[in-house]
């Protein structure tokens, strides 16, 4: 069995790596290869293109970008032409998932989609183009399965994969410890995103609001978990050019969590 995966950032590699390492265990010949990054990669697929390629928000640069995607859903078709793959995996990402489905159906390629469009939130004439393209979608909240079924969609509620994810593996005093952080400090939780855009342009706010905030407090802490789509030096070179000390960790982000008394999250996976 073969399988091909679309995840476009962050939260969907994540989430697909979860679904790889599933699928490894239930098949363990199973051949996997797709778009996506460092933890798909660790869970067993191989990755044809990079996600960290992608780091792209805002009108003016998705239209910018635009040959670049064409590019990108021309190379992942001659993929599944060479492939063969008996299914394709897209995961969240519909701007290009919703088009990559498409092709996929021209190729009768089945495809199952992981963490689908919010029609239930906006774009709700997606349902359509779902019930077309899509041969079986997994839902991750239950009103949204009931939203897929008005258009006749194959659905199933799978449960919200956050629920096994999102919970500290420490307990606090450990984990003020790991983090090397003062009990008594105020400790800030900086989440500015996971495209580098997107997180240079936040932080850049966040950490102007930093240098007010240690104005204003004695003892104060700042923690950035670092997105494994951003490169480590070049969050480190952007924030030494203001003047806030943050420590930037690497793993364990919902002990973290579990230890700071206030957050500055960007909207996304993060603030659910």
């Amino acid at each position: 069995m073969k399988i091909m995966f679309s995840a476009g950032e962050a939260s969907g590699d994540t989430h697909a790596a979860s679904v790889a390492k599933a699928l490894r265990e239930l098949y363990p010949n199973v051949d996997m290869l797709g778009m996506g990054g460092t933890l798909m990669e660790r869970a067993g697929v191989r990755i044809v293109y990079d996600i960290k390629n992608l780091g792209i928000i805002g009108i003016v640069e998705i239209i910018k970008s635009l040959p670049k995607f064409f590019e990108l859903r021309t190379f992942l078709k001659r993929t599944m032409i060479k492939e063969k793959p008996d299914v394709l995996v897209c995961v969240d990402y519909p701007g290009f998932n919703m088009k990559l489905a498409k092709v996929a159906k021209e190729l009768n390629i089945p495809v199952v989609y992981y963490i689908a469009p919010t029609i239930w939130a906006w774009h709700k004439s997606r349902g359509k183009d779902i019930k077309k393209y899509v041969t079986k979608v997994a839902s991750i909240f239950p009103f949204e399965a009931d939203a897929y079924r008005e258009f006749n969609c194959d659905v199933e509620f799978v449960g919200h994969p956050l629920v096994d994810i999102v919970k500290p593996t420490m307990t606090k005093e450990t984990s003020l410890e790991f983090f090397g952080a003062r009990p008594e400090a105020k400790k800030i939780l900086l989440m500015p995103g996971s495209r580098k855009q997107e997180v240079l342009s936040l932080l850049d706010t966040m950490l102007q609001a930093g240098e007010q905030l240690m104005e204003a407090h004695e003892d104060i802490q700042f923690f950035l978990p670092r997105a494994h789509t951003i490169d480590r030096e070049e969050l480190e070179a952007f924030i030494d050019a203001h003047h806030v000390p943050v420590t930037i960790t690497e793993e364990h982000i919902y002990d973290l969590m579990q230890i700071c008394d206030v957050c500055l999250a960007a909207s996304g996976t993060a603030t659910l």
